[in-house]
């Protein structure tokens, strides 16, 4: 069943004004008060883009890299409460790698030129990154699948040239 206009319009203000949050802005997991993970990282991001909610995706990307990049790693963390300040499963799992990957792709794709310059260069340099290093990792099915899309995605788009997997 097709979504509506209004249910889009209603699901973008709840998340923009309403949805559960810390302080600062960051968005917790959808169930959790103080919960900030991958997965809602990569629910967010292309959602807001979706809606020409720029500046919103990007603060929602920043604050969660913030606390969930492993630079050492060069991969995402899965989950961060805020409220403890500390790590709750701080693994750097293909699949969560993959999620992000995909929804930052998928976010590249939908927003296109319309995304801003700066906004738009960051995010594919820190995605073909990420690419990158899942490209060296062993992936089960679901993981292959979603860095395959968001590979498609990049080179369709021109941002990124296939990596050697």
């Amino acid at each position: 069943m097709p979504t509506s206009d209004s249910d889009l319009d209603e699901r973008r203000w709840w998340l923009l004004r309403f949805a559960p949050r810390h302080d600062s802005g960051i968005l917790y997991q959808t169930g959790s008060e103080s919960l900030v993970t991958v997965a809602s990282l990569a629910a967010v991001v292309p959602f807001l883009v979706s809606t020409g909610d720029y500046a919103p995706a990007d603060m929602q990307y920043r604050m969660h890299r913030s606390l969930l990049w492993r630079p050492q790693a060069g991969l995402w963390g899965e989950s961060y409460d805020v409220e403890l300040d500390e790590w709750v499963d701080d693994s750097a799992t293909a699949s969560g790698n993959g999620a992000v990957a995909e929804a930052m792709a998928r976010a590249l794709h939908t927003g296109g030129d319309g995304t801003p310059a700066e906004m738009r260069g960051r995010w594919q340099r820190e995605t073909a990154a990420l690419i990158q290093t899942l490209g060296a990792m062993e992936l089960d099915d679901d993981s292959a699948l979603l860095l395959s899309r968001a590979v498609q995605l990049g080179t369709a788009d021109g941002w990124l040239t296939a990596p050697k997997l």
